[in-house]
């Protein structure tokens, strides 16, 4: 599965990267990963990525270059700790992903559109099915299921 970098944080550099295809994500996002990265990254000596899998699912990654100086229990704690206190922060993310970078996401702007305007599931399906034809409706019912 391939793997696309959203941000990195480097204490080597001083800097981050933000991936120019994800630069539509929230401001206020960008700067609460770059702050809680930077953090990481200086405590632990290594840099800090989170990115999405093809799928959506996020995934958070570390990279040493001085083994020597390089913290991997500290690391793994921190991330841990990371991903406890931003959890609805991840939730966000891998919403917003998968709403503005997958095929599908037409599909589920829609789906929550109508869910904001209170549509039942039987009036979802059958209005996306409408608008965007018969294959989608599988999709949208699994949407729909939680």
């Amino acid at each position: 599965m391939e793997k696309h970098v959203l941000i990195s944080v480097s204490p080597y550099v001083h800097k981050y990267y933000l991936n120019e295809q994800y630069k539509d994500l929230p401001e206020s996002i960008v700067e609460t990963l770059r702050a809680k990265l930077g953090v990481i990254a200086e405590k632990t000596n290594c840099i800090i990525s989170i990115g999405f899998y093809d799928n959506g699912e996020l995934f958070i990654e570390e990279m040493q270059q001085d083994p020597m100086f390089y913290d991997d229990i500290g690391a793994s704690l921190e991330i841990k700790k990371l991903q406890q206190e931003e959890a609805e922060t991840f939730k966000s993310i891998k919403m917003w992903y998968m709403i503005y970078h997958t095929p599908n996401g037409m599909i589920m702007r829609d789906v929550l559109l109508l869910q904001s305007e209170k549509k039942i599931s039987s009036e979802i399906i059958e209005a996306v099915v409408q608008k965007h034809g018969e294959e989608y409706r599988q999709f949208v019912q699994v949407l729909l299921e939680d």
